[in-house]
């Protein structure tokens, strides 16, 4: 893990000086997974955004020994959505698949801005990259100088069944994953040997990692990954029904043994789209830095108006109790009507503030639930000089599916702006709307306004702008057959 501060200092080198440390390899790992298509799929926003007119994009298959099967190139010039089906990209059977993205100019960011997309009958997850293999020995000393445990895992009640996904580096992964499920009543903990070939994968279901776990069990769970050099390791953790669908999203740093506070204690918080006839819920582990936290939830109206502000529990980190509400449970017990509601302010307060206080946004409708990682905001985060906003993802939409896609502002304060939106497909741009963002409040999109066409999902995406520099999109998508939702946040 990488400390925020120095995250901070990064962010700053980069702006004063943008050739210092110059980044010209972006990369992802995508798994193939049991009863999944995988595919990837981004909008050319090297060319979109910096303006950067030749990007290669190589795609390794690698098998179960840890093999290249082939490697082909991609060339990246066109303003539109690129779609690439891995499943049966190669002849040959393959395990992983090794994406890359090269360019003469300046990446800044060592992760490209890519979703993962795994779909099957009844089924869609959506997540963006989330781990690699490292450019090199310096970017090494930095990202695994103080090792941590992965957490910010959802372990829900059988008979859904949770998973870890542990991803092997260049190296390969070898030694022994350590588990740690705390619950206000018992702690448990579990040893589980891997032995995993160079850039492979191993799927481990929770309740057989604790024989004897009770089938209502939840709780704080964290795993502690052998060493891996040269790899930045996130982990895919989520939830396999009983028809083998699943949701899954990315686990987050364990900062609960890292003391790093902010200078003061002011506030973090964030605002989120509130997406009306699903299940919007808040869930918070205790893994921030050692800290009691107090949790706020402002319910607002389309026009940004305050309509209630409730408490929403306390996070003592760290510890064995999660905090998990309802922002509809809430608003309800405000007595706001939900209809009123477009979108709402997640607050923490406490005496000394973590810089990282990390939590999921949960979106259900009857079937698997959504779960999207994200962290809060705190006026200390560094924002350059006349900075404004952009933020871009993906929408996906066709037959079967619905999408929603709520964009805000991270604070709640500030004047109205309008926010101009770029829908683009695999053949370029589809169209531009522009809408007035409230202070507080949110606009909303749906994926039924957009014509598709065939069986199979059709991967929108889309580029939002405004003069406030604190612009956020989160997108959330329904099987209309089954209830199962996917979600995740904007780059």
């Amino acid at each position: 893990m990488k400390a925020f501060k120095e995250v901070e200092s990064t962010r700053r080198q980069y702006h004063a000086k943008p050739a210092l440390n110059s980044v010209h390899r972006s990369s992802l790992l995508v798994p193939e997974l049991p009863g999944a298509v995988a595919e990837i799929s981004f909008v050319n926003h090297f060319l979109l955004k910096r303006k950067y007119p030749h990007v290669g994009l190589r795609v390794t298959g690698i098998d179960a020994a840890g093999k290249r099967v082939e490697s082909r190139l991609f060339p990246v010039t066109e303003p539109r959505v690129h779609v690439f089906k891995l499943t049966g990209l190669f002849d040959k059977p393959v395990a992983d698949y090794l994406v890359e993205f090269y360019a003469a100019e300046n990446l800044f960011i060592p992760f490209p801005a890519v979703m993962v997309n795994h779909r099957g009958p009844g089924f869609l997850n959506t997540l963006h990259s989330y781990n690699r293999s490292l450019n090199d020995v310096f970017e090494d000393d930095s990202i695994n100088a103080k090792p941590v445990a992965e957490a910010s895992i959802d372990v829900l009640p059988a008979p859904l069944q949770a998973f870890l996904l542990f991803t092997a580096g260049p190296s390969g992964g070898r030694g022994e994953l350590e588990l740690e499920l705390a619950t206000p009543e018992k702690t448990w903990t579990a040893k589980v040997s891997v032995d995993s070939p160079r850039f492979g994968h191993r799927l481990i279901k929770i309740r057989e990692a604790f024989p004897g776990l009770p089938a209502s069990a939840t709780g704080v769970l964290k795993a502690r990954q052998p060493a891996q050099p040269m790899f930045y390791g996130r982990m895919l953790c989520g939830h396999l029904d009983a028809q083998g669908r699943f949701t899954a999203n990315h686990s987050y740093y364990d900062s609960s043994s890292a003391a790093e506070y902010w200078d003061d204690a002011r506030e973090s918080y964030r605002s989120y789209p509130y997406f009306p006839g699903i299940d919007n819920r808040i869930r918070m582990y205790p893994i921030m830095s050692p800290s009691e936290l107090t949790v706020t939830v402002s319910l607002r109206g389309a026009d940004g108006r305050e309509l209630a502000k409730v408490p929403a529990g306390s996070v003592t980190s760290p510890g064995p109790r999660f905090l998990d509400v309802s922002v509809g449970a809430l608003a309800a017990k405000a007595g706001v009507a939900e209809a009123a509601v477009a979108a709402y302010t997640v607050a923490t307060a406490g005496s000394k503030m973590p810089t990282r206080v990390n939590h999921q946004l949960v979106h259900g409708s009857g079937g698997l639930e959504s779960s999207i990682n994200v962290s809060l905001v705190n006026p200390n985060v560094f924002q350059p000089a006349g900075k404004t906003g952009l933020t871009w993802g993906q929408f996906p939409a066709g037959k079967g599916l619905r999408s929603r896609l709520g964009i805000v502002g991270n604070a709640p304060a500030g004047e109205a702006c309008p926010v101009e939106v770029t829908f683009y497909g695999e053949d370029g741009e589809l169209g531009k709307v522009e809408k007035t963002l409230a202070p507080g409040g949110s606009v909303l999109f749906d994926s039924k306004d957009f014509e598709t066409r065939g069986e199979e999902p059709s991967y929108l995406w889309f580029f939002a702008r405004s003069s406030r520099p604190d612009l956020s999109a989160f997108v959330v998508t329904r099987d209309d057959s089954t209830g199962a939702c996917t979600g995740e946040h904007g780059f």
